[in-house]
């Protein structure tokens, strides 16, 4: 099915979708969080990265990411991006294996999709960047190869599962120059967000308490936690995230020990992890939402029972400014 296709390129994509990424309230955040290492526009310019400490000799005219979900935080922030490092292609991308939520920017800014897959040290020496940014964690790092990639150019190694794309648009602003933008952005992203909240109004306590899982019966599905991104993002909207049994909170994590963000629960026990009055399907569609309608275990839930169970799209499982954006109005188009 499509969207266990989604989920295994989840899987490849990052271990995690973001477990502390989402462990911090982003209305209290600004991108400056990133940017206090250079608050000013001289240069040269010394940031701090995983790293260490990464010293910027001129402001970049010619960026090369070798990390995909960089690439969105990168795009938003205007950065003068000539190249990047793509997934293969699937569900969640286009054919150049470039994410739906930006792949149309990036091609009307002729960014050129270096490789798929593995980071082909090659192609990137060949588009003749300025500086490079590595993600540090995640199935699109670029890590291993830092040592060379550093013979071409500057290299900028960030986490992107441990942060709000706010605070990484931030980070990256500050190795670009490009902390102006990166206020705006965030500010803009506010606005929009406090506009859809109120747009919302009354309807959000009749769909309270929610849950927001990435479903995939009969095999193992996920459910998000408060501390999610997309959790948190659904809480300044005003939704509440319904209580998951104790037994199923503490269940062992296997491959995903250690996170907040996610807990899984299998179909043995999925009717009682969506205890809530609205059901969000992460990475799901229209056909996601009829499915998980007609699931058979589940008639007895109350989103089920309520036939209010909403998809957040397939761009909703990492989210950078463009999905955040989707993702608000989607919400707010389908809470009647």
């Amino acid at each position: 099915m499509k969207l266990r296709r989604s989920l295994a390129t989840v899987a490849v994509l990052a271990v995690g979708i973001g477990a502390a990424a989402c462990s911090s309230d982003p209305a209290t955040e600004t991108a400056a969080t990133g940017a206090a290492a250079a608050s000013d526009q001289s240069w040269p310019r010394t940031v701090t990265d995983e790293t260490g400490s990464v010293t910027i000799d001129h402001e970049p005219e010619r960026i090369v990411s070798t990390s995909v979900t960089l690439t969105g935080s990168l795009l938003a922030l205007d950065a003068p991006l000539i190249g990047t490092g793509a997934q293969r292609p699937s569900d969640v991308t286009d054919e150049n294996g470039l994410f739906t939520q930006w792949a149309d920017i990036a091609d009307e800014r002729g960014v050129e999709s270096l490789y798929q897959g593995e980071p082909n040290v090659e192609k990137i020496t060949a588009a003749d960047p300025d500086l490079i940014f590595v993600s540090a964690t995640g199935g699109d790092s670029a890590v291993d190869q830092v040592d060379t990639l550093r013979q071409i150019a500057p290299v900028v190694v960030l986490r992107y599962d441990d942060k709000s794309w706010q605070d990484l648009s931030g980070q990256i602003a500050a190795a670009i120059g490009a902390e102006q933008q990166a206020d705006a952005l965030v500010a803009k992203f506010d606005r929009q967000l406090d506009d859809a909240r109120s747009a919302l109004g009354d309807k959000v306590a009749a769909a309270n308490p929610v849950n927001v899982l990435a479903y995939n019966s009969p095999e193992e599905s996920r459910i998000f936690t408060a501390e999610s991104a997309q959790g948190i993002l659904l809480e300044r909207l005003g939704f509440s995230l319904a209580e998951l049994p104790a037994d199923i909170s503490s269940a062992d994590k296997g491959i995903m020990a250690g996170r907040k963000d996610v807990v899984p629960a299998g179909q043995e026990n999925l009717p009682r992890a969506v205890p809530g009055n609205t059901t969000f399907i992460v990475i799901g569609e229209s056909e996601d939402v009829d499915r998980l309608l007609a699931d058979p275990t589940l008639q007895q839930t109350p989103s089920v029972e309520k036939k209010q169970v909403i998809a957040l799209g397939k761009d909703s499982f990492r989210l950078d400014y463009y999905s955040a954006t989707n993702l608000i109005d989607r919400v707010t188009n389908a809470v009647r």
